[in-house]
């Protein structure tokens, strides 16, 4: 068995470019389409969200509780797109992980972040209109209010995701090869 997977290995892998000889995630058609559809969807992503929280931001008669929380999601999903979208799809792609060993840890501390707040966030949303359903009658939820929610949100997004940075490490088994692990 240990035989069969060394003849794989070397077979598979080129060690002396740190890159697969051959494969679908080489080709050339592929690469081309995938690094054309992250960039579409980083760039609607950033687009969009930057334009929810510009109207938010901009505009008085826009500065609601609700607005509030969609504008923290907007937030979170800028953070995903900027944090998960490049380091997600360079390493997939390269099949290692081509950034310093700093990076390993900061990043996947901070994706979880992203995606924490952004689900936290929707927990947020989904107890307001629960209560706004549930109790029509009685006063909403201030902007001061709001506006401590979404430090709690916060706050327990980045408690949550510290054993993320504490286990994240880069595993190198070979010299040429750096793999981001958890």
């Amino acid at each position: 068995m240990e035989e069969w997977n060394e003849t794989f290995l070397n077979e598979t892998y080129n060690f002396t470019d740190c890159s697969l000889r051959s494969g679908p995630l080489k080709s050339p058609y592929f690469l081309g389409v995938t690094y054309t559809m992250y960039s579409i969807v980083f760039a609607i992503s950033l687009f969009g969200n930057g334009m929810i929280c510009y109207i938010v931001i901009s505009s008085p008669r826009m500065r609601t509780v609700t607005n509030f929380f969609i504008m923290n999601l907007a937030i979170g999903d800028i953070l995903i797109t900027i944090l998960c979208i490049p380091f997600t799809t360079i390493s997939y792609l390269l099949q290692y992980w081509p950034f310093s060993f700093f990076l390993c840890p900061f990043v996947n501390y901070s994706q979880g972040v992203s995606v924490f707040v952004s689900a936290y966030t929707l927990v947020a949303i989904s107890i307001d209109r629960y209560i706004a359903i549930m109790w029509p009658l009685r006063p909403r939820l201030s902007k001061k209010s709001s506006a401590i929610i979404i430090a709690i949100v916060w706050f327990v997004a980045t408690f949550t995701v510290i054993p993320s940075a504490i286990t994240s490490k880069v595993d190198q088994p070979d010299a040429w090869f750096e793999q981001c692990d958890l």
